[in-house]
């Protein structure tokens, strides 16, 4: 897998703020094309980070490592949920889709340079929990895992997301 599923990946943490500004266009205006478009964008964006997984799981390079080092890297997780409420504090805004278009490509081509991914709220709610792993080598990554991990010495095999992403194998 490569860092353009990384950055997808984290793009698609935002996708709640879409339908949330899509309420805010509905109670402004009414329905119209906007407010469907965004649902839809919205709709979609929730289900990428499940289908990424699932793509991970399928078709992920796989490897033994030994990790040193485990902590959580859950920071972000209340300024991403804060971010779906943001419409609604500035309902007065008019944003269009193209803004929403360039805006997101603008944090795509910034998250595509950074190394790290923070928690993901939307793989939170499906009990995925984030975690920064230092390995016997010294690399740090980010490692996703459907459970709780205390002791590094628990965690095997993991398949590769990205260079700096690894996904624990159940």
């Amino acid at each position: 897998m490569r860092n353009w599923l990384k950055t997808l990946l984290f793009v698609s943490s935002f996708s709640p703020a879409l339908i949330t500004t899509a309420y805010v266009r509905y109670d402004l205006y009414g329905w119209s094309m906007d407010v469907f478009q965004l649902i839809i964008f919205g709709l979609l964006g929730i289900l990428l980070p499940i289908l990424i997984i699932k793509l991970v799981e399928q078709q992920g390079e796989t490897f033994h490592i030994q990790a040193k080092k485990i902590e959580p890297n859950d920071f972000m997780l209340l300024a991403f949920v804060g971010s779906y409420l943001l419409p609604l504090i500035l309902n007065s805004a008019k944003i269009s889709i193209d803004t929403i278009v360039v805006i997101l490509v603008i944090i795509g081509l910034l998250l595509w340079l950074i190394s790290s991914l923070p928690a993901h709220p939307l793989l939170r709610i499906f009990k995925f929990r984030f975690y920064k792993l230092e390995s016997s080598a010294g690399m740090v990554y980010t490692l996703i895992s459907k459970r709780e991990i205390r002791d590094p010495k628990e965690i095997k095999f993991v398949k590769k997301l990205s260079e700096t992403m690894l996904m624990e194998i159940k």
